[in-house]
């Protein structure tokens, strides 16, 4: 259930963000090569730092982005969600880029993923 909530965390911010960043800056969307970030214990705690917000901040808005009465309004509250999630990324000390490099290593390395988990405030 928690690597579950880990990856729709993962998922859901690394697109918000990639999203964000594209309407701020096209020229950084061209052909993506995947940023490599130094992952050191450091890093680690600032990543489960901005995860766990991420989380808090998803769960904050769900209920209003389900009941929106239009389109509009869901952007909206989108918007202000992707928002306050990149001011948590920030807040931790890292910056989107890394946090969705760092999000996509651990989607792809198990052993990554488990010491996310076993840092996260969601795992104790």
């Amino acid at each position: 259930m928690k690597k579950t909530a880990l990856a729709l965390c993962l998922a859901a911010f690394s697109a918000s963000v990639t999203l964000s960043v594209a309407q701020a800056d096209p020229a950084a969307m061209q052909p993506q090569q995947q940023q490599q970030v130094e992952i050191t214990e450091a890093k680690l705690l600032q990543f489960t730092m901005a995860m766990d917000a991420i989380g808090e901040i998803g769960a904050k808005y769900e209920a209003e982005f389900q009941s929106a009465e239009s389109a509009e309004q869901a952007q909206q509250i989108q918007q202000q969600a992707q928002n306050e999630m990149v001011e948590a990324v920030e807040s931790a000390g890292l910056t989107a880029a890394e946090y969705n490099a760092i999000a996509q290593q651990a989607q792809q390395d198990e052993e990554l993923r488990d010491r996310i988990l076993s840092m996260s405030r969601a795992d104790s």
